[in-house]
């Protein structure tokens, strides 16, 4: 009687646990559902019913959908995709590069000052990014040899050009990322480093042919927590470009939502939304794909850190 009592009482645990998953599980999808819903909506329509818990068009149009799919997209649309991807490819391939290079300074090489300067390096994150937004605009705008009215420098330096991007997003150090290599460089015994010396080897290829594939699996997380962040970066283009050739995804969705309800306008909200799918569903599926990644690159940063 006792152990049918135990076994009655684990299966009404498993099946609260379950439900309490699968409440969790639906609060987590409901936005995404709601936004599927309602892409379906003329802006006329939606903005006459409201919003409601589950929207259902009464006359469903697939004209927003068909965006996703590069149908009937105008020439911004396509601007903003391939200034996505051209950002976030540029600044995934520098991540990774700047984190293996500096980790590797850190962490083999021996200079005067090297612990202080990795210690201000890591003060720097403490640092709201908020307040970076000024003094980076300032700069930006008054780079050296400003004058210019390229794709590459505006007119006013590096300001509303394709220059911010290659400046911010391929100069920079990433600081986490080298920190995390760094970790891993400190626990691989120098001998094999030694012994590729004695070979002749010199230090680009100690770095990319000894030094890379030990920390492959911390520059994968990196690699995915980039491309992920930079993919979702509104504020970079949104505060230092004004032309719509240079904006993104997330920073164009983030320009009409700020201009939305104007008066004397009907906001497409049906549009602004299916719009977000653009942005979120690449960022769901890299995280899906690769959330196996970013746990190994985690626990090989720990353990061996």
């Amino acid at each position: 009687m006792s152990l049918s009592k135990a076994k009655i009482g684990r299966t009404v645990g498993k099946a609260a646990v379950y439900l309490f998953l699968a409440v969790g599980a639906l609060i987590m999808v409901y936005p995404i559902l709601f936004i599927v819903m309602v892409s379906f909506f003329t802006p006329t329509e939606f903005n006459t019913l409201g919003v409601s818990f589950f929207p259902i068009a009464q006359e469903p149009t697939l004209a927003n959908i068909q965006q996703l799919f590069f149908v009937n997209t105008d020439r911004y649309t396509l601007i903003y995709y391939f200034n996505s991807l051209f950002r976030t490819a540029y600044g995934t391939f520098f991540a990774c590069l700047t984190s293996l290079l500096a980790g590797y300074v850190f962490g083999r090489l021996r200079f005067k000052g090297k612990n202080v300067l990795f210690l201000i390096l890591l003060a720097t994150q403490m640092l709201p990014g908020i307040m970076s937004i000024m003094p980076t605009f300032l700069e930006l705008y008054r780079f050296p040899f400003a004058g210019g009215n390229s794709v590459f420098m505006g007119g006013h330096g590096l300001y509303n050009s394709y220059g911010v991007y290659i400046l911010l997003n391929g100069g920079a150090i990433n600081i986490m990322g080298t920190f995390l290599v760094k970790q891993n460089i400190e626990a691989i015994p120098p001998s094999m480093e030694e012994a590729a010396k004695v070979d002749g080897a010199g230090t680009p290829r100690l770095i990319f042919f000894i030094v890379f594939p030990l920390v492959r699996a911390v520059l994968a997380y990196v690699a995915i927590t980039q491309a992920i962040g930079i993919w979702n970066d509104w504020q970079t283009p949104f505060y230092y470009t004004t032309s719509r050739e240079y904006q993104t995804i997330a920073s164009a969705l983030s320009k009409l939502s700020s201009f939305a309800g104007q008066e004397g306008t009907q906001v497409n909200y049906p549009a602004m939304m299916t719009f977000s799918l653009m942005l979120t569903v690449p960022s769901a599926i890299i995280f899906l794909i690769f959330q196996k990644n970013i746990i190994e690159g985690l626990v090989s940063a720990g353990i061996k850190g």
